[in-house]
């Protein structure tokens, strides 16, 4: 199996469930398009907190940066904020990996403009 890409959802001014449209982690990292309005949500149903990584693509001196490693709390979900250029892949997308995406569900959020 590949990465998977996740469609964004836009937010209308009324809101949004934030439970509703989110698909499985795929075991092999998800996907998203980069842009500064978009944030990723990630919702853990397993009774242990479990951990999500969003790479960062980049280099200081030929020395990579480390990637982002982010905690969801059990039996809870994590939004997390639009993300700035340094997490855009060289195809312009932000890439999401898992240590164990059982029980997780993800989604990515479009603010209105």
């Amino acid at each position: 199996m590949a990465r998977t890409d996740l469609a964004a959802r836009p937010m209308p001014r009324t809101g949004v469930a934030l439970g509703a449209g989110l698909v499985a982690a795929n075991p092999d990292g998800n996907a998203f398009d980069h842009t500064d309005r978009r944030m990723l949500l990630i919702k853990n149903s397993n009774g242990t907190s479990a951990t999500a990584i969003v790479q960062i693509p980049t280099t200081v001196e030929g020395q990579d940066v480390e990637d982002l490693p982010v905690t969801i709390p059990a039996n809870d979900s994590l939004l997390l904020p639009p993300f700035s250029a340094v997490y855009r892949q060289a195809n312009g997308k932000v890439y999401i990996d898992y240590a164990a995406p059982a029980g997780l569900t993800v989604g990515v959020l479009e603010k209105p403009v």
